[in-house]
């Protein structure tokens, strides 16, 4: 082979390690755009439960524990409200099954979710979250 073609290579391959590299720091980059916040429940007084009740109105053939749906109905509100959520992290903690039986709602001990750092100022300060450091 001609000496032209491996410095080519050589070439090609410095090309592709300085591509990841650069790409790795974009990734970071991102990822530090990124914040995590979480609120403590208030039962049944959330922001959303407006729409949680309307969707059980809907479809009460539903499972009222279903955590996907209220993951789901959570993401649908703060979306409407131009709010991305990157992601969420519901965290339950029943013993025995024992929960709230007040109402129908679901109950959760901690919510987090994962919003771009620049939506923050959006979240409205009176919903009770908090940045987790």
């Amino acid at each position: 082979m001609k000496p032209g073609f491996y410095i080519s290579m050589g070439i090609a391959i410095a090309a592709l390690v300085v591509g990841f590299v650069l790409l790795y720091d974009i990734q970071q980059e991102t990822e530090s755009e990124n914040i995590w916040i979480q609120k403590i429940p208030k039962q049944c007084h959330d922001v959303w439960s407006v729409e949680y009740n309307e969707y059980y109105q809907i479809n009460p053939e539903m499972d009222t524990k279903s955590k996907e749906i209220l993951e789901t109905i959570i993401k649908s509100h703060y979306e409407k409200q131009g709010i991305t959520i990157l992601e969420i992290n519901l965290e339950q903690d029943y013993f025995d099954d024992v929960r709230c039986e007040a109402c129908s709602c679901l109950g959760w001990d901690r919510l987090s979710i994962k919003i771009p750092q620049n939506q923050l100022e959006e979240i409205p300060l009176d919903e009770g979250w908090e940045q987790i450091e």
